[in-house]
């Protein structure tokens, strides 16, 4: 019984075969490291309460004038025998509490900046191994297809050996060539299963199979038009841009330091044989020793924004020249992949079927036969890798535009 309970969680947790929205989706529900950040998030506004709350009231109580040598616990001896009984509030700036909550709202903005980037980047790793694994299976297929095709030229080759118009070279590199081919399969099936191993951290759960369907190579436009959206939805600017702001609010927050504080107060007096009597007042600090201390604060604010500062315009060329770079590189991808698919395809199956008729009336021998087999194969590969490559470059620019889904 326990084996089979085993065996339920274990597949629970796979996915087989499954489109590749529905694999984001999923993970996006799933990983532990976007769930911690929501909850930070939570604590963050639950943070925003309570910071800019005033302080809790404070009661006492005292009793005045205890005479200890002399009727300690007779209070009607002189007026100043009182039992006091008082409340006080503090009350700072109010622009201080504003603007503490105000500091907790951009580190928000920040963190929710971040969490947004987080989930773009994980969708694009998602999308990244998933036309790799897309590449790999195709060019298992055409593999497979040319693994037939040395299976016919193996039989083809030894049945010329056998009536003596070929050598046994030709029937042993036949099976060279076959021998290469499975080499090329085992090793593509490798790197199929690491795939699969590096999308179970990014699902947090375990994939078997994925569904997608790349797009097919075209020339990528306007791509100042792609420039002015990066900057005004790329979540990483978003980030600087929040951290400036949380830097201004600070350094307002340090100035309004040189503000005072206010403590209110009130007493209530109660006279044994006289009357009793209310105390009602105020008390605020003067922000004199501390005003050199203050001072340094305030610098040390403006120091770190004018870094935010710096660092945001880094941040900016950096994301653009991303951009320009993934931008171009689809582009040479489209340029390459004209070429092979107008023109390399074609050529190379036309020299293909020249030097296989050849080869049957013994003018081309079996090199010549694999060399144009290699060709055509290195081809078709070619134009896989290029669909594959051209499909990760158009999505790192929708998630550098803030727009992969």
């Amino acid at each position: 019984m326990k084996k089979y309970i085993f065996w339920i969680l274990l597949l629970y947790n796979v996915v087989f075969a499954k489109n590749i929205d529905e694999i984001i989706s999923k993970a996006l529900q799933q990983n532990p490291k976007l769930k911690a950040i929501q909850n930070e998030l939570k604590a963050y506004k639950e943070r925003e309460i309570f910071v800019s709350s005033l302080d809790d009231p404070i009661i006492s109580f005292s009793i005045n004038d205890i005479q200890f040598s002399y009727k300690p616990f007779i209070r009607d001896l002189e007026p100043m025998q009182t039992i006091n009984i008082g409340i006080s509030q503090e009350i700072p700036w109010l622009k201080k509490l504003n603007l503490r909550k105000e500091v907790i709202s951009k580190i928000y903005n920040k963190k929710y900046f971040y969490l947004k980037n987080l989930k773009l980047e994980m969708i694009y790793s998602i999308y990244k191994n998933a036309f790799k694994y897309w590449e790999i299976e195709e060019k298992l297929k055409i593999i497979k297809e040319y693994e037939k095709v040395a299976k016919h030229l193996i039989e083809f080759s030894n049945t010329l050996y056998s009536v003596g118009k070929v050598s046994q070279a030709d029937a042993l590199n036949a099976q060279v060539f076959y021998t290469k081919l499975k080499e090329r399969e085992e090793k593509l099936i490798k790197e199929k299963q690491a795939i699969l191993s590096k999308l179970s951290y990014y699902t947090s759960f375990n994939v078997k199979n994925i569904t997608i369907y790349p797009i097919k190579p075209y020339e990528l436009k306007d791509l100042e038009n792609l420039k002015k959206l990066v900057l005004q939805k790329n979540p990483q600017i978003k980030i600087f841009k929040a951290r400036i702001d949380k830097r201004n609010k600070e350094l307002k927050l340090a100035k309004s330091e040189y503000k005072p504080d206010f403590k209110f107060f009130a007493n209530y007096s109660y006279r044994q044989g006289f009357k009793d009597y209310v105390s009602l007042g105020v008390s605020f600090n003067l922000p004199v020793w501390k005003k050199y201390r203050q001072n340094k604060k305030v610098l040390e604010m403006a120091y770190f924004k004018s870094k935010e500062e710096r660092l945001y315009k880094d941040v900016k060329n950096k994301i653009i020249s991303q951009l320009e770079e993934s931008f171009y590189n689809a582009n040479s991808y489209y340029d390459s992949y004209k070429i092979f698919d107008g023109y390399l395809l074609f050529q190379s199956q036309k020299v293909y079927e020249s030097v296989i008729s050849e080869y049957q009336v013994g003018k081309k021998n079996i090199f010549d036969v694999v060399k144009a087999l290699n060709q055509i194969l290195d081809v078709k590969i070619k134009l896989v890798e290029l669909i594959a490559n051209f499909n990760i470059s158009y999505k790192n620019i929708e998630k550098l535009t803030g727009e992969i889904k």
